[in-house]
């Protein structure tokens, strides 16, 4: 499997884990020269912030990692999980 593969199956999963704790079903991984750099989930309602979305909790963190608000040669992955069942 790809390392990209890699990195969006991460997504899938924090998605899941979001639907499963009461979050939304995103998730949100952003990485750079092949390492994960920060990650994120839905804490819109648990947070009781709408700005809170995966990918923005991510950007949040990664900011705060690399101390800059230039994510240049950075790669975003966002997944979304539906609670809907197949029909």
């Amino acid at each position: 499997m790809s390392t990209k593969n890699n990195f969006m199956m991460r997504a899938i999963e924090l998605s899941i884990n979001s639907a499963n704790n009461d979050g939304g079903p995103f998730g949100c991984v952003i990485t750079r020269e092949n390492e994960i750099i920060a990650e994120g989930s839905n804490k819109v309602t648990l947070s009781n912030d709408p700005t809170a979305h995966a990918e923005v909790v991510a950007i949040r963190e990664a900011c705060k990692k690399l101390n800059t608000f230039k994510l240049t040669g950075c790669d975003l992955y966002i997944q979304v999980v539906s609670h809907a069942p197949c029909v």
